[in-house]
């Protein structure tokens, strides 16, 4: 082939070539650092106060850099808002959503392992009646202390608990029989106490107090957890009638667990 026709393809390459990269940057390099300037100068003007790295360093990122910077940020935000949407904002403990998401993994497993699950329903003895003496933030911080305890004595990692709302707190134990469960609630109960939170205005005791309500599920049987919130709710309601501050235990009635399984 003669050279000049090496050339006129050559430079024939090189302008498509010239196009083509003006293509991407037109339609795509450019548009993109539009994007990041604009998500750089919004994040500047909502967190001024915090920024230390002037504008000009931070638009002359190379885009890869600063797009690898976003998704970081988009990961960290994302995990904020599943921690917040899984927790109490008071106690920090986790919430009813955090329980179900917990249970719909774990519970079949323990029904596969043949091993029995356990659920503590803990009710603080006359909460009303602290919070009228005492005024609502400090029975906030009442709560706080409750859930330090609940954090001190369930501290395996397949313990779950959570604070279902007001005064009331749910712990449910994996791989826990009956006298195990019953041992633990004991346990909180008596450390709580221990603890010393004065409470002039319950007829109980001069310190806060709660009573518990264990249920314990038979290994192996499925069980619904709203059923064996109701069982631990009755074992509570016994406490309240035997005088408060103090543990009752049940097991799931096999009635329901049979209703359960033919479901």
């Amino acid at each position: 082939m003669p050279s000049i026709h090496i050339a006129a393809a050559v430079l024939a390459s090189l302008a498509t070539a010239g196009v083509a990269l003006l293509a991407v940057h037109s339609f795509y390099r450019r548009p993109l650092k539009r994007l990041l300037d604009w998500l750089d100068e919004d994040a500047c003007s909502l967190h001024e106060a915090s920024v230390t790295q002037p504008p000009s360093s931070r638009v002359s990122a190379p885009s890869i850099v600063r797009i690898s910077r976003r998704l970081q940020q988009l990961r960290a935000s994302n995990l904020l808002l599943h921690q917040q949407a899984i927790k109490d904002p008071l106690t920090g403990l986790g919430n009813r959503r955090l329980l179900e998401q917990r249970l719909e993994i774990v519970l079949p497993l323990s029904r596969r392992w043949m091993r029995p699950v356990s659920l503590l329903m803990i009710d603080v003895d006359h909460f009303k009646e602290y919070n009228d003496l005492y005024g609502h933030q400090a029975g906030d911080d009442c709560l706080l202390e409750i859930a330090n305890v609940l954090r001190d004595i369930f501290r395996r990692e397949t313990d779950i608990v959570i604070r279902l709302g007001g005064e009331e707190f749910l712990v449910v134990l994996l791989d826990a029989d009956k006298e195990k469960a019953t041992e633990l609630a004991e346990a909180m109960r008596d450390m709580l106490e221990a603890v010393g939170v004065p409470h002039e205005g319950s007829d109980v005791s001069n310190v806060v107090t709660v009573s518990i309500g264990v249920t314990t599920t038979a290994p192996g049987r499925p069980i619904e957890l709203d059923r064996m919130i109701a069982s631990a709710d009755a074992a509570l309601y016994q406490c309240k009638a035997q005088g408060r501050n103090c543990v009752t235990s049940d097991t799931v009635p096999p009635s329901w667990r049979e209703d359960s399984h033919s479901a």
